[in-house]
């Protein structure tokens, strides 16, 4: 009887581990180890180098989305992120918006920018994504199956709102910590100036540090290795 179940156990932790290994699409991290990440979407832009200088301040390294787009109007910022050491991955070449794309070529698109992107990122910055977050979070099967079939992984977030014009710093301050909590991938945007995140950005680091939570990257997350 000992050994039936023994033998159910193992069979039960390598369909686990095959399934963790297989897996292409992730939102949260883990919630058994007190990491969060700091993503950063649609730069490199205005923000950048205000979000680097808080980072390197705070000694903390995240993960940036970067646009191909973007990566080559600012080629130099580009390498600035990588040289701070902070993660790089994928956003797409120009931040298309799939959940309205109605054209016969779907696929095909989604493929180039993938792929665009890819080019671009590893010219301007130095190295080659293996992660890519869909802009606007577009996460349906057809984008899965073109992430696998490029060896790509697909990373949305867990919470973010730097976006919403109506709220001020206070108010978007405290809404991101409310969401600390293990395995939290927060996102934020680099692009444009964005006083109402930017106002409080070390407040926040420091908040999630005095609660014991360690600051990683994306790839350190999830553990992946590449």
């Amino acid at each position: 009887m000992k050994r039936a179940a023994a033998l159910i156990l193992i069979f039960f932790c390598a369909v686990c581990f095959t399934f963790a290994e297989d897996k292409i699409f992730y939102t949260d991290g883990p919630r058994t180890s007190k990491k969060i990440a700091l993503t950063f979407d649609d730069g490199p832009g205005k923000a950048t180098e205000r979000i680097l200088e808080a980072l390197k301040e705070k000694n903390v390294k995240a993960t940036f989305f970067m646009v191909g787009i973007q990566a080559e109007k600012n080629p130099n910022l580009a390498k600035k992120i990588f040289d701070a050491g902070h993660e790089i991955q994928s956003h797409t070449y120009s931040h298309m918006n799939f959940y309205k794309y109605a054209q016969e070529d779907k696929a095909e698109k989604m493929k180039e920018e993938l792929l665009r992107a890819e080019k671009a990122i590893e010219e301007n910055a130095g190295v080659k994504p293996y992660l890519v977050r869909f802009p606007y979070g577009y996460s349906r099967d057809d984008a899965k199956k073109t992430a696998s079939e490029n060896g790509y992984k697909m990373i949305n977030w867990s919470f973010g709102l730097d976006w919403v014009k109506k709220l001020d710093g206070e108010d978007v301050y405290k809404k991101y910590v409310s969401n600390i909590r293990s395995g939290a991938v927060f996102l934020i945007h680099d692009l444009n100036y964005n006083e109402a995140f930017l106002s409080f950005i070390g407040d926040f680091i420091d908040e999630i540090k005095s609660r014991g939570y360690e600051l990683v990257t994306v790839s350190e997350m999830f553990g992946f290795n590449k």
